[in-house]
């Protein structure tokens, strides 16, 4: 598998890397003149290459073709997760972002321990788009889900109501009655995961007020990382990914 890049100005014809590629190229990868390379716009189109100046600050790579490729979920899957502690929604965004997450969107939940200030929160924002955008060109995705700035539980109930479109939303709860062997997925789908603590009753009820369904993903009661990766395992199946 070549090397892949996200730039944003996809054409064909030589194209100058800002300081950011050019060290990843020269320096991570280790690319020469000469190796092919594949640059993706974060849209859905790729472009092969080939590196004509591997240097660490200016290098620069000459596209000769590009098409565009879906490599994305059949459905349109959102991953709506309460902030958790230490590196842990580093990897729920990683891992989201592997397995097809379209939109992922960081939600201080009554009992998240985790709190960020405004001004933290930018930071944290930035930090996981670019851990998005790393997960992207490793696995081979041409789309970079969106990370949305942190919303409070209520905030993204508002804005789950306010959208037309037919959609399904699932509350994870390992003592729902519903299972997802057995749950219908038509149209967009929001996966709703709670913090370490587990949801609150009044969450699980305004959750099922906006249309929200409860659902477990088995037996076992999931760490809060987990369940993300879990439960974006099992759509690729229900969807026929694998």
């Amino acid at each position: 598998m070549h090397p892949r890049l996200l730039c944003a100005d996809l054409a064909c014809g030589l194209l100058a890397l800002d300081a950011e590629n050019s060290h990843h190229l020269a320096v991570v990868l280790r690319a020469r003149v000469g190796d092919q390379i594949v640059i993706f716009d974060g849209r859905g189109q790729e472009g092969q290459g080939v590196v004509r100046t591997a240097d660490k600050t200016k290098a620069v790579v000459e596209i000769e073709s590009i098409q565009t490729i879906s490599r994305e979920s059949p459905l349109h899957i959102t991953v709506l997760q309460a902030l958790c502690t230490g590196d842990k929604m580093d990897w729920v965004v990683q891992k989201s972002t592997e397995l097809g997450a379209a939109q992922i969107i960081p939600m201080a939940a009554a009992r998240s321990v985790l709190k960020l200030e405004p001004g933290r929160a930018l930071k944290r924002i930035e930090h996981w788009r670019a851990i998005a955008q790393a997960a992207a060109a490793q696995s081979g995705r041409t789309v970079v889900p969106t990370i949305s700035p942190v919303m409070s539980f209520r905030e993204a109930l508002v804005n789950w109501t306010q959208e037309e479109s037919p959609k399904t939303g699932w509350l994870l709860d390992p003592f729902a009655k519903e299972r997802f062997s057995t749950a219908p997925m038509q149209g967009p789908v929001a996966i709703w995961i709670g913090p370490e603590a587990g949801w609150t009753d009044e969450e699980e009820q305004l959750a099922k007020a906006a249309g929200i369904r409860g659902l477990q993903l088995g037996p076992r009661i999931l760490r809060t990382e987990t369940a993300a990766a879990v439960a974006l395992t099992a759509l690729a199946m229900k969807s026929g990914e694998f």
